[in-house]
């Protein structure tokens, strides 16, 4: 059966996928400094990364990586603005989540910034709800307290 040109097709990454990667995360920390707060670094190991696109053009992916024998960590989640609200970042995450259930993975975790409600109701989407909101302030930021709920 031939796919059709608008499938999206969901892989793990491979080594052809690496400058690619490399631009997603590196237009992914861009995008992240558009948001408060700085994006979680969770220590993980085991990374695994898939790609999504259409046709044969790559145009999201997505890595996690291991915290325990049972838990798994979102570290990386980018869908490029040509290609969103189409199902790509959904097709990654519908991924993801099979493969963790596959090898048998209890908990996910991902973490999104203060006002990123795109990548907030993508996880929302697939069942990943908050659970903890870390709040901070810099002792050397010369704002006030009128501006605290900005």
């Amino acid at each position: 059966m031939t796919q059709s040109p608008n499938t999206i097709f969901v892989r793990e990454a491979g080594d052809d996928d690496a400058e690619t990667l490399r631009t997603h995360r590196s237009e992914s920390a861009k995008e992240a400094t558009r948001y408060r707060g700085s994006p979680a670094s969770p220590s993980v190991s085991t990374a695994l990364t898939f790609v999504a696109g259409i046709g044969d053009t790559v145009f999201g992916s997505l890595s996690a990586g291991a915290t325990s024998t049972s838990a798994w960590e979102i570290t990386h989640v980018y869908v490029e603005p040509t290609a969103r609200e189409i199902g790509i970042g959904d097709a990654l995450m519908q991924r993801c989540l099979g493969h963790l259930r596959g090898m048998g993975v209890l908990w996910l975790g991902a973490s999104a910034l203060p006002g990123d409600r795109a990548m907030k109701n993508l996880f929302e989407r697939h069942g990943l709800v908050a659970q903890t909101i870390i709040v901070g302030k810099s002792l050397s930021d010369p704002s006030t307290a009128a501006d605290a709920s900005q």
